[in-house]
């Protein structure tokens, strides 16, 4: 596949949107009345963040909030590719299973989350349940289309040279549907840490979504806009994480030598 290389203007666009976002937060503090209680100013959520960054309780609540999204990815994960992978064996389970995940995929899962909650708490089982499923429904559609299109005639010539049901699985398959499989590994990777950054705002006990919720409740508005950017870099961390994870290494090697 052709790589295109990045434009020496996106670097400079990104900090020119940046730019205009900074100015529309001060003109709101300005000019445009807006009160600080609701858009407390930049320099204070500075303060905020330092203060944040200076106290215990915010890595205690940032890890717990990293590891319910890992534990909830890596779930989803493992369970939605061997779902995905065993669907596909059969058309008619394709058929089936494909309209299952489709319902589980589109559904609007935050109708159960008490039902979690009633059955582990607000505690951290509750988060990484409800991460787990939701991102479960999109990794395992995205398996099951992936191991469903690989090419009839890729097989025939498989079996005809005598490979094994597992030679054709991880040799034939696998390589072939790791594109697919790869983008809804993406999803599902987004689907968990929206989902447990939100449940842990609803209900829970821990987490930077809690410290969130709880400055929110209070109006401490600057305190809660320093845990939005901390939440926002975490989420940044983890997605560059799954994104280094699923880069094929060629492909690393040319986006290190494009950036020198």
């Amino acid at each position: 596949m052709k790589q295109h290389k990045n434009s020496p203007l996106v670097w400079p666009l990104r900090v020119l949107g940046l730019g205009v976002l900074l100015g529309i937060w001060a003109y709101g503090n300005g000019p445009g009345g807006i009160s600080p209680l609701v858009l407390p100013t930049i320099p204070r959520v500075m303060e905020a963040l330092g203060e944040a960054l200076a106290q215990p309780v915010t890595y205690e609540a940032a890890f717990i909030t990293f590891g319910e999204i890992l534990a909830a990815f890596i779930i989803a994960s493992v369970f939605g590719l061997a779902a995905g992978f065993w669907a596909a064996r059969t058309p008619v389970r394709t058929q089936v299973f494909q309209s299952i995940f489709v319902w589980g995929y589109l559904a609007p899962l935050i109708l159960f989350y008490p039902l979690f909650i009633l059955s582990f708490g607000t505690g951290v089982g509750s988060k990484i349940g409800y991460g787990a499923v939701s991102a479960f429904f999109p990794i395992a559609y995205n398996s099951l289309r992936a191991f469903a299109t690989v090419k009839p005639t890729m097989l025939t010539v498989a079996r005809a040279f005598g490979a094994s049901s597992f030679q054709t699985d991880f040799l034939i398959k696998l390589p072939s549907a790791l594109p697919l499989i790869s983008s809804g590994v993406r999803i599902g990777a987004g689907a968990s840490m929206i989902t447990v950054i939100f449940a842990e705002m609803l209900a829970s006990t821990a987490g930077l979504g809690y410290q969130l919720a709880l400055n929110s409740q209070t109006f401490a508005a600057p305190q809660a806009f320093a845990m939005i950017i901390l939440l926002m870099v975490l989420v940044g961390i983890l997605q560059g994480l799954v994104n280094l994870l699923l880069t094929p290494k060629s492909e690393r090697g040319k986006s290190l030598n494009a950036a020198h």
